[in-house]
């Protein structure tokens, strides 16, 4: 099997080759200049990108209310759950206090601009990827997954609980990651390529199954009642499902893998050997082909203008984007300063992808501190990019020794952006339609929900009617089945 560079935020080793080389454009004709050496204000970074026509860059938060964001989340209120990690890249100090949060933000004036927020837990430990579940929000942690609870209604969670433990946490940066409810009524963690043997930490839960190991696989479990299982294909830091169900992951150098074969299958005959249960979607590893309009650094003069730091894969499944847009696969690449894009169809039993445009990125920024991690389809359709907004996102432990305690490591922990693509021609600040409050809905309205075109209400409402288990849902379900 390939030997994948270990890091998800960043690319293993900076070779100085690259360093002396100057700025590059996208497009031809483009504009060639340096990099502001200067973080800079949400407003004026907004001017730095290029971006496909077809759509524009908003800001939907920014420090100081939200700092290093590495996942998001939103509720079904409409909620943005944010997780933020302030732990990057080396952890506490001996002694010190971890630094992720979790923090949630509301846009109450409907301006597309998140300007409340509050830190709803901290003192957390390399915290990776969150999940709303009934009362509170599922958070993976370092080797933990995690449950808190707002019990009092305050904001802030006062109720702690550890659902399972045993994830590897030997790498600062591949830890388990995006808990993902999915259409089987299972929550997704991508395993971040380091496995480890996972059990139950719920006395509730004493018995119903066995720890499992998850080397080279992804882990599941039904958080009703707790049965879990280590589930073909990992992710290094993405994970995310199509329309039909089907399971994506990514790594530095793939930035998208299709789960074909699940466990089941193979299970049904020992006796067949298979060398792979994933197909690369996307051309992978010395094949790729980045297009980045800022002056970047890679692992090696071999590795320019190709995928190095892949994550936070996503499948757009909305309305609002257009339906050129739907089904698209969509990859971050921070130290490319980038978001790609590829149209998918189908080949074989798996899919094939294609760039949006041929030579141009669906989005480029030449503010080498746009660190782009994570992406997220928002209740409005839009697509949410989740920017830490770093000057350095290499790791200290995968750079030469000269490089390693350079005094800009820890530039911009003050930091953070969400950014949201809408259409050009969308009205500015405005949403396309008043976020619906899911969680008010009676179960039967709920189901009606499934009918819709934008894939964040089906799954939350799907994940509401499994939470409530209301019998009531079941008549209006029989219909849309026979439907």
């Amino acid at each position: 099997m390939e030997q994948r560079v270990p890091s998800w935020l960043a690319c293993a080793v900076v070779c100085l080759v690259v360093a002396g080389q100057g700025p590059r454009s996208g497009v031809a004709g483009g504009p060639e200049r340096k990099s502001p050496a200067s973080p800079l204000d949400p407003v004026a970074a907004l001017a730095e990108f290029q971006l496909n026509p077809k759509f524009r860059i908003e800001v939907a938060a920014a420090e100081p209310q939200v700092i290093d964001p590495v996942a998001v989340r939103f509720d079904e209120n409409g909620r943005m759950w944010v997780v933020e990690m302030g732990d990057y890249p080396n952890g506490p100090a001996k002694g010190g206090r971890p630094r992720s949060r979790v923090r949630w933000l509301e846009d109450t004036d409907a301006d597309g601009r998140y300007e409340t927020s509050r830190v709803f837990a901290d003192g957390l430990l390399f915290a990776t990827g969150i999940q709303p579940w009934d009362k509170g929000v599922l958070v993976t942690v370092a080797g933990e997954l995690i449950y808190l609870v707002d019990s009092d209604g305050d904001g802030v969670a006062d109720k702690r609980e550890t659902w399972y433990s045993g994830f590897k946490q030997e790498n600062p940066q591949l830890r388990a990651n995006h808990p993902t409810f999915a259409l089987d009524n299972r929550i997704y963690v991508a395993n971040g390529l380091r496995g480890g043997v996972v059990g139950t930490r719920r006395a509730v839960w004493a018995g119903v199954s066995n720890p499992v190991a998850i080397s080279s696989r992804d882990f599941r479990f039904d958080p009703r009642s707790g049965v879990c299982e280590a589930v073909n294909g990992n992710g290094q830091f993405g994970l995310t499902f199509d329309d039909l169900g089907r399971r994506f992951v990514c790594s530095n150098r793939n930035p998208c893998r299709h789960v074909v074969l699940g466990g089941e299958y193979l299970a049904s005959n020992p006796h067949l050997a298979v060398s792979e249960v994933m197909q690369d979607v996307v051309t992978p590893g010395a094949d790729s082909r980045i297009h980045p309009i800022s002056k970047i650094w890679v692992t090696s003069n071999l590795h320019e203008g190709q995928f190095t730091a892949a994550c936070g894969v996503t499948a757009y499944r909305g309305a609002f984007l257009g339906e050129d847009v739907q089904g698209n696969i969509f990859t971050c690449d921070p130290t490319g300063n980038l978001v790609h894009r590829e149209t998918v169809v189908p080949e074989g039993v798996s899919l094939k992808g294609k760039p949006g445009r041929k030579g141009v990125e669906f989005l480029a920024s030449r503010d080498e501190w746009f660190r782009p991690v994570n992406l997220e389809v928002g209740p409005d359709g839009a697509l949410y990019i989740v920017d830490m907004y770093r000057a350095v996102v290499e790791h200290p432990q995968w750079v030469p020794e000269e490089l390693k305690n350079r005094p800009d490591n820890y530039a911009g922990n003050d930091r953070g952006r969400i950014y949201r693509i809408v259409p050009a021609d969308h009205a500015t600040g405005d949403r396309n339609e008043t976020v619906p409050g899911l969680g008010q809905l009676e179960s039967a309205r709920l189901v009606e929900e499934l009918r819709s075109a934008n894939g964040w209400r089906r799954d939350t409402a799907a994940r509401l009617i499994y939470q409530r288990q209301d019998m009531r849902a079941i008549p209006p379900l029989q219909e849309l089945a026979g439907d």
